[in-house]
C-alpha cells in the first residue's frame, strides 16, 4: 500500500467548505498525490440538487471548479443552469453514457460524483464500461450491513421517498468497482464511498487499500426514517446473487428479502435514538 494511502487513516478530518462533510478536503488531498491528466482537469457531479454551484446539500466539485480552475458538468433531474454547465436530465443506466458524450465528457475525466438516492449502483456500473475516471465517489446506504451486497433495483419508475429506501450497500458498490478495475480507497461515513482506479495506486504489494472490514463502523447504521411504505423493501436486490445467477431478478429479490426488511423497517426512531444518531453523526463528520 502506498504510504499516502496508509496516511489517510491518521488525518483528523474537518468539514470542507463546500461539500456535505469533508469530501472536498479528502479529494483535494487525493489529487495532490495522483495528479491530473486533462488540461484543464474535468469533473462531473450528479444529481446536483440546486441551481447554484454552492447551494443545495453540498457539492463535491465546487472546490475544484472555484479554487483550482477545473471544468465541470453538472446534471440533475430537476435543475438547470447553463451558466454553471448544469443541465436537466433524467439519468438511467441506458442513457447515462450517451448524456456524457453529448456534453463532451472525456473518456478519462479526473473525477465523477454519483448521488441520485436510488439507482446509484446501476449508473456507476454503466459508466464504468466507457468512462475511466481517476476517482469516483458514490453515495452508499449505511443502513445495510457490511457483509451484504444489497441495492435499489434498476427501475427508472422508482425513486427515493425520503426514507431508508435508497442506493446500495458498501459491499455492493465495492463489487461493481472491483469488476471495473477500481478499489475502495476511503469512506466518508454515512455519505460517500471513494473509489480509485487501480493503476493509480499499484505498488506491487498486493494490498492497494484498507480491507473492507475497516469500514464496519460506517455500516448497519440507520440515520433515516424507516420505509414509509413497508412493501417497498421487496424492491431491493442482492447484487451478489444477481451476478452469480446471471441476472435472475426473482432470485436476487428473495436473497435480499430478510436483510432488506431488517435494515429498512426495524428500529423505529425515538427521542433517545435521535440523540444517539445526532451524537454518532457528529463523531463521523469529525472523522472518528
Amino acid at each position: 500500500m502506498k504510504q499516502w494511502v496508509r496516511d489517510l487513516a491518521s488525518v483528523k478530518w474537518r468539514r470542507g467548505k463546500y461539500s456535505q462533510s469533508y469530501q472536498d478536503i479528502l479529494l483535494e488531498q487525493i489529487f495532490e498525490h495522483i495528479g491530473v491528466r486533462n488540461t484543464p482537469p474535468f469533473c462531473v457531479e450528479f444529481g446536483f440538487n440546486d441551481a447554484s454551484l454552492t447551494g443545495g446539500s453540498g457539492s463535491n466539485v465546487a472546490n475544484f471548479v472555484l479554487n483550482h480552475g477545473w471544468r465541470c458538468l453538472l446534471l440533475d433531474g430537476d435543475h438547470d443552469n447553463p451558466s454553471i454547465n448544469l443541465h436537466r436530465h433524467f439519468l438511467t443506466a441506458d442513457n447515462i453514457c450517451d448524456v456524457f458524450a453529448e456534453h463532451g465528457v472525456p473518456a478519462e475525466p479526473e473525477y465523477i460524483s454519483i448521488d441520485v438516492d436510488s439507482t446509484d449502483l446501476w449508473l456507476f456500473r454503466s459508466l464504468l464500461t466507457r468512462y475511466k475516471a481517476m476517482v469516483y465517489t458514490v453515495e452508499y446506504n449505511s443502513c445495510f450491513p457490511l457483509d451484504r451486497a444489497i441495492t435499489f433495483p434498476d427501475e427508472a419508475t422508482e425513486g427515493w421517498q425520503g426514507d431508508r429506501g435508497y442506493g446500495a450497500s458498501l459491499k455492493a458498490l465495492q463489487m461493481v468497482a472491483t469488476e471495473g478495475g477500481y478499489s475502495l480507497l476511503w469512506v466518508v461515513p454515512l455519505l460517500d464511498a471513494v473509489f480509485i482506479r487501480n493503476d493509480l495506486i499499484e505498488d506491487g504489494s498486493g494490498e492497494l487499500v484498507f480491507p473492507l472490514s475497516r469500514w464496519k463502523h460506517a455500516t448497519s447504521f440507520n440515520h433515516h426514517l424507516r420505509l414509509k411504505d413497508a412493501s417497498r423493501s421487496a424492491l431491493f436486490l442482492d447484487y451478489e446473487t444477481y451476478v452469480q445467477s446471471g441476472g435472475d431478478m426473482a432470485a436476487s429479490r428473495r436473497s435480499a428479502r430478510d436483510v432488506a426488511r431488517k435494515s429498512l423497517l426495524e428500529n423505529p426512531w425515538s427521542v433517545n435514538r435521535c440523540m444517539r444518531i445526532a451524537t454518532r453523526t457528529l463523531d463521523f463528520l469529525r472523522g472518528c
